[in-house]
């Protein structure tokens, strides 16, 4: 068994220790799940780490097994295959499988009393006074020197970066610090749902959060989450009954593998006007809307990806087009009393939080101020004070140059060249995996 012990290794051949029931055993009170981070134990008494991509009975066996990718390439391992079957999909020769019991908690990363004699201790923190009163968020001009550096922002312990970063997100700068996310909303803190959306003109329904579902084909190749959102809206017909003070919108992708697209821009200004359950305006002549097509939003002759709603006049001429024949606009419901020339008010939302993952690890942007350049970046395991005995360091950068870029119009956002972009910006555009929008009026 070769010596594995830095994440650059070269590729080596893996023999795995079957008979690591004692040293499993102090850990055994540890769940373990898809998208763990764990390590196993070598024949010769070395430690490899990955994380787990499958947990399963695989073909010919009894017992429950998990499939690891593991950090550096081996040459006794593949690609996520096991006999004849594939359970995941991983580069290079890093895939790994082996009985669940055989694996363990990553410990570079878990404080266990018993087999770390005398950890390092992080500094102490300053205990603080309980308030039963609102704490207003930093002032613009506050933030940078009470929030940037080394052991700063939310930290906890065993994997929690996903949990850190989301509460950092939610609770620093926007004015109800208790929105969270749904477990935690509805179970822990016991808050009202954030949503009301009403679905094929039903009675409205709750909910925390709203999660993108579109097609690949119904939007450009790098979205917006404008773009996200209507489609997402009207090809399930869905509406807003009213106007959410915060809105917590999950991109199109599912753990690390998959993502629908390589690049989303993060709409710093969302429009909800058009898919919220109130009076709209004509697309073309600006008079109260009667019809809304969902089959003219693709149109290349009208604007694609730009949700259309007519009034009955617009609506007939649009459709007398041969190639909209065959459209079938439905009915919106207008208040009798508003006359056809009404003006109709757009509402719109402010982005204030990005949560960004990649490689199961979680990070967060956050917006602070008004102006568009105050962006900070919180990772709440940047970096580590001694490696096997130690804790994790939280810190947060300041990162101006993400609000230079979303200062640009989405067509310049959506056409920039990746590579060319700094690393906080490139991990915004590609590793985007939920954004929190709050409302401004």
């Amino acid at each position: 068994m070769p010596a594995l012990n830095s994440r650059n290794a070269k590729k080596q051949s893996i023999l795995l220790n079957t008979d690591v029931s004692s040293s499993i055993q102090a850990l055994s009170h540890y769940s373990l799940e898809v998208e763990s981070m764990a390590e196993v134990i070598s024949l010769n008494g070395l430690t490899v780490y990955g994380v787990i991509r499958w947990i399963g009975v695989p073909e010919g066996k009894k017992n429950c097994w998990a499939g690891l990718e593991l950090d550096s390439e081996a040459t006794t391992c593949l690609d996520g295959t096991f006999g004849t079957k594939r359970y995941f999909t991983c580069e290079g020769n890093k895939a790994l499988y082996v009985p669940l019991t055989n694996c363990k908690p990553d410990s570079r990363f878990l404080f266990i009393p018993n087999e770390i004699p005398k950890p390092l201790e992080p500094p102490s923190a300053t205990l603080l006074e309980d308030l039963n009163e609102d704490v207003p968020p930093f002032a613009e001009q506050d933030v940078l020197s009470h929030l940037v550096g080394r052991m700063r922002g939310i930290q906890g312990h065993f994997n929690s970066c996903y949990l850190d970063a989301t509460l950092f997100s939610c609770k620093i700068f926007i004015y109800d610090p208790e929105e969270f996310i749904t477990l935690l909303l509805k179970h822990v803190l016991h808050i009202e749902p954030l949503l009301k959306i009403r679905s094929h003109g039903d009675l409205a329904q709750d909910a925390y959060t709203h999660q993108i579902i579109v097609e690949k084909n119904q939007v450009r190749a790098v979205p917006s989450v404008q773009q996200l959102l209507e489609m997402s809206f009207v090809s399930s017909n869905l509406k807003f009954e009213e106007i959410p003070s915060c809105l917590i919108i999950q991109m199109p992708r599912f753990g690390k593998k998959f993502k629908m697209f390589p690049k989303i821009i993060p709409s710093t200004e969302l429009d909800i006007t058009d898919i919220l359950h109130s009076p709209k305006e004509c697309f073309l002549c600006g008079h109260l809307a009667e019809y809304e097509c969902v089959q003219c939003l693709m149109d290349q002759k009208l604007q694609p990806g730009k949700i259309k709603q007519y009034c009955s006049t617009c609506n007939t001429q649009v459709h007398i087009h041969p190639s909209r024949k065959e459209h079938t606009p439905h009915k919106l419901t207008v208040p009798d009393h508003l006359p056809e020339d009404a003006p109709v008010q757009r509402h719109q939302m402010q982005l204030f939080a990005v949560l960004c993952i990649d490689t199961s690890h979680y990070v967060s942007f956050v917006k602070y101020g008004p102006n568009p350049r105050p962006w900070i970046f919180f990772d709440s395991m940047a970096d580590r004070c001694d490696d096997n005995n130690g804790y994790n360091v939280p810190v947060i950068r300041s990162c101006p140059e993400v609000g230079d870029f979303l200062s640009q119009s989405e067509e310049e956002m959506s056409t920039a060249d990746v590579s060319q972009c700094s690393e906080l910006v490139r991990r915004l555009l590609c590793d985007s995996y939920m954004c929190l929008y709050q409302r401004t009026e």
